[in-house]
């Protein structure tokens, strides 16, 4: 079985490194790129052939929604799991209305992070 394929995109460094390192380490997952900004991200998904994107909701302050109705509309089946510091269930709402899979808050452990990126359930829009 191959691993899963990620592309990760956070525009802190810092976290962006920790995601990598993190998804690296695990044997069934390998991370295939990163992006830091909406456009890079954009760009990516014709770039890139990878299986889930795990998607900071404001990159270098712009919205990721954008990310999410140009992926959707492309008719990619990629799997989006959002990754947010933002926890306010309207803001959940939203983003899994405009086509993330799943939403994982900064707060949690990483491990929902993981579970979420594995989950076959995310394929069904289900909250983290």
């Amino acid at each position: 079985m191959h691993p899963l394929r990620v592309l990760i995109a956070e525009d802190n460094a810092d976290l962006r490194d920790l995601l990598v390192t993190l998804v690296s380490a695990e044997p069934d997952l390998k991370c295939v790129g990163t992006a830091n900004d909406v456009d890079a991200v954009i760009a990516s998904t014709t770039e890139h052939k990878f299986d889930v994107l795990v998607l900071d909701l404001e990159l270098q302050g712009r919205s990721s929604i954008d990310v999410l109705k140009t992926v959707r509309g492309n008719g990619s089946k990629v799997t989006i799991v959002v990754f947010s510091g933002h926890s306010h269930p309207e803001m959940v709402r939203h983003t899994l209305a405009a086509g993330a899979d799943a939403y994982v808050p900064k707060s949690g452990d990483f491990e929902l992070l993981l579970d979420a990126i594995r989950d076959k359930r995310a394929h069904r829009g289900a909250s983290v």
